[in-house]
């Protein structure tokens, strides 16, 4: 940001210069400046956009607010606060909301498989989820828990590809105990009603504080570059206002970049945000198994489609009515990086460069 700065500067005194020296005046030329600036920024289709938010919000939206990146581009974004996963993509179903960013991987391909038509534009966590067990309970690797009691609503997609991996069947090899929240699943492996349980990064604190559970495994270890949550919207939505879902895409990428060079400044800024303690926050927003990406990360969507198809989750006879990739648009968020790179890329060489390749290693 201070290479901007400087640049822009430097620019000024340049231009003051040239008309110091017999070129335009200094009113002809702030006429062509800002003609110029009008002509080459583009303006959105709409400029407000309805965002589901979930309990623990969303850093990157609260980032791009803060920073401006929103206003810059000329969308304004409102985040309606949902209850649950399944309320929020009823919701972008219905058209109550244009973005969902919270709800997992598993939950919008279930949407997609039964008539919702969704487009997977971009993601916002990467990863970050975990498998929880008491501090005596022997765990190897994914084959440990085989005859295991789990807790969760059902077989949880990303455990049960590592099992089918492994040669484990997910259904019958493993007891799956339904609980609906987090909280309960936690308290589930605290009783000994469950050997095992996946928690999301709103329960770290919870889980730190507890000295007779620990981390047995993050999913990522189980699963590479899963795509933990998956940013959806409607797909006629994305195809009439493309200029807006790019734009709003670019605006997530500089929040990302932004969140990721100040994580100690976003655990106060989300932390006041959704009315929370900063430990509680920094728990999760601290922890380096707790990744974000707006990448929409395809490859990792295809691999949980076909093995959610396995375990039965989406019905055969659905799936072979639907192409997966229809719905999974890498084309506007590879325009956003790109632009993002030729405009911004001397603020951040690093992180730009690790975009590129990490797109090009998970969308291609």
């Amino acid at each position: 940001m201070k290479k901007r700065i400087i640049s822009l500067l430097l620019a000024a005194a340049m231009t003051f210069s040239l008309t110091a020296c017999g070129g335009n005046s200094s009113d002809d030329k702030k006429e062509e400046t800002k003609t110029e600036n009008t002509d080459n920024k583009e303006t959105p289709e709409v400029d407000t956009i309805h965002w589901a938010r979930a309990n623990s919000g969303n850093i990157l939206v609260t980032i791009a607010k803060q920073q401006g990146y929103f206003d810059e581009v000329g969308i304004n974004v409102i985040e309606n606060p949902v209850e649950s996963s399944t309320a929020a993509l009823q919701a972008l179903q219905a058209g109550q909301v244009d973005v969902t960013s919270n709800q997992g991987t598993n939950n919008p391909l279930q949407f997609i498989s039964t008539g919702s038509d969704f487009s997977i534009v971009g993601g916002y966590m990467l990863k970050g989820m975990y498998i929880i067990g008491k501090k005596d309970t022997q765990y190897k690797d994914v084959t440990s828990l085989k005859g295991s009691k789990f807790a969760y609503a059902g077989v949880h997609p990303v455990v049960g590809m590592a099992l089918l991996d492994a040669g484990i069947d997910p259904n019958n090899d493993v007891e799956w105990l339904t609980y609906s929240t987090n909280s309960d699943r936690l308290a589930a492996v605290v009783s000994g009603e469950a050997d095992y349980a996946v928690l999301s990064g709103d329960q770290l604190y919870a889980v730190g504080n507890n000295d007779q559970i620990e981390i047995k495994a993050w999913l990522d270890d189980l699963v590479p570059n899963y795509g933990c949550c998956r940013m959806n919207m409607n797909t006629d939505f994305v195809k009439k206002n493309p200029t807006t879902v790019k734009l709003l895409l670019k605006s997530l990428i500089r929040a990302e970049q932004w969140y990721l060079a100040n994580k100690e400044e976003c655990v106060k800024i989300l932390a006041k945000e959704i009315g929370a303690e900063e430990d509680y926050v920094a728990a999760y927003l601290l922890n380096d198994n707790y990744v974000s990406s707006v990448d929409p990360c395809k490859n990792s969507v295809v691999k949980t489609w076909e093995a959610m198809i396995k375990m039965g989750f989406i019905d055969q006879a659905d799936a072979d009515k639907i192409n997966i990739e229809d719905h999974i648009n890498t084309e506007l968020y590879k325009e956003a990086l790109d632009e993002c790179v030729t405009e911004y890329h001397d603020e951040d060489p690093d992180f730009y460069d690790g975009r590129v390749k990490f797109f090009e290693e998970n969308d291609q």
